[in-house]
Parts: structure tokens; sequence; C-alpha cells
């Protein structure tokens, strides 16, 4: 290899102290590309500030106190919060087709706390047979699955599909109710609410 032809070495970052002002606009400009939790952000502005620990011999105590208070000031400002963050993520994936099962796994993956899960699964509706019918219907469209495939190929495809929306997390009575709809017009009638 020539000297034109070596990658260039990727240029080091002076470290910076994690001062509060510091912190805050780490915070700040991560809220500005994308929603966070409170516990997204504190992790964030951890792997953010747990290089420069060593180099100004920062003790780790008092950065995880600057950090909570950071995260708090976001908090109160309306920066973040959680319970419509998780309100909101649970009716996003409710219009995507998601079973109440697999929304329900997925707020918790993300950390919500109970009382914010159960909130923003309550938020969807009493029914939660009918939400997962919803989905069900949502999804089987989206998919081409049952009634969207020819009627010589619809038998000898119906438990792959009934397989895959079990994997989605809805239940058999559900999904049977769905792949077994008569015609387009079935699914279409669950979608738009005409049934």
């Amino acid at each position: 290899m020539t000297e034109e032809q070596k990658p260039k070495e990727k240029r080091r970052r002076k470290p910076v102290e994690p001062t509060p002002k510091w912190l805050r606009d780490q915070a700040l400009r991560y809220l500005n590309r994308f929603p966070a939790t409170r516990q997204k952000m504190t992790q964030h502005l951890y792997n953010k500030a747990a290089p420069q620990l060593e180099h100004f011999d920062i003790d780790e105590e008092k950065l995880s106190v600057d950090i909570e208070k950071t995260v708090a000031d976001m908090v109160k400002a309306g920066f973040i919060n959680d319970t419509e963050f998780a309100a909101s993520k649970a009716r996003l994936m409710a219009r995507q087709g998601r079973s109440v099962a697999q929304i329900g796994l997925k707020l918790q993956e993300m950390a919500f706390s109970d009382a914010d899960q159960s909130q923003a699964l309550d938020g969807l509706g009493e029914d939660k047979n009918a939400l997962d019918r919803l989905a069900a219907a949502r999804f089987v469209k989206r998919r081409r699955f049952g009634p969207y495939k020819p009627e010589e190929t619809r038998e000898e495809r119906r438990n792959k599909e009934l397989a895959s929306l079990a994997r989605q997390g809805f239940s058999f009575d559900v999904a049977t109710s769905v792949i077994d709809a008569e015609d387009i017009e079935d699914i279409e009638a669950m979608i738009y609410g005409e049934t």
C-alpha cells in the first residue's frame, strides 16, 4: 500500500469534562433527534460520560448524581414524559397491526414502569379481544393472507398463516376468525368498523 492509499486514521476527540452543563447539552442534543424514556436518557448520558471519568478523575457516584439531576430537569421541563411516550408507542403499534400481547412485551422491553405500561394498554380500549381482531385484520391485509390469496391455495397456506399470526401474539380464536374470513370485504369491514 502506498502512502496515498492508506486510510486516514480517525482523529481522536479531545476529552471533555462531563459537567452538568455538558450533560444538559448532550441530553438536549439527543432529544432533538430521538424521543427517550428516563431510563434510556440515563443510559445514554452515562455512555457518553463514562470514558471521560478516568481522564478527569471524576467519581462515578458524583457522575450518577449529576446524570439523575439532568434527567429530572428534562422531565420537569416536559422534554421527557414516560407516560405519554408509552401511550404513543402503544397506539402506534396497535395501528401497525400488533397484538395486545406483543405491545405489552415491547413496552416492558423499553423499561417503562408497570403503571405506564398498564395505562398505555388501557388507553387502547376496554375490549382487548376486539383490539386483537382489528390488529390481526390489519396484519392479514398487509401480509395478503387468508382471503387475499387465490381460493385454490388458501387451504394449503392456512396453517402457515395461522402460525405466523400466533408468532405475532394473536390467540387461536382471533387468528382463525380473520384467516377464515369469506372475502376481502370482511377484512375491510373488520378494519374500518363496519361490523
